[in-house]
């Protein structure tokens, strides 16, 4: 049973992406990933303690992006890709090597 007016922010409930971390019971963690067990007692539900919210449990992320593109986590060539190239291939040698 899911309350209509509550705002949470879920993606690829898979516990990869974090955008569902919030408080629950005490506990930092992702929602995807935790199991509740079915009871009476009513189950706690806060935004993380250390973000800025933006609506009921969702956090802004606008520091978390800026300090992700910061440290450019991606694959980078050393060399530039030729005029009229539209795109990288990848042999099967150049792959083995990842």
């Amino acid at each position: 049973e899911v309350d209509a007016t509550l705002t949470f922010r879920r993606s690829c409930r898979e516990g990869i992406c974090g955008s569902c971390a919030m408080n629950i019971n005490g506990k930092n963690g992702l929602a995807c990933l935790l199991y509740i067990e079915p009871a009476v007692a009513a189950i706690e539900v806060q935004p993380l303690p250390h973000s800025y919210v933006v609506k009921d449990l969702v956090p802004d992320l606008t520091n978390f992006y800026n300090q992700y593109k910061s440290i450019e986590p991606w694959l980078k060539r050393k060399d530039a890709k030729a005029a009229g190239d539209t795109e990288y291939f990848q042999s099967k040698e150049d792959r083995a090597k990842l």
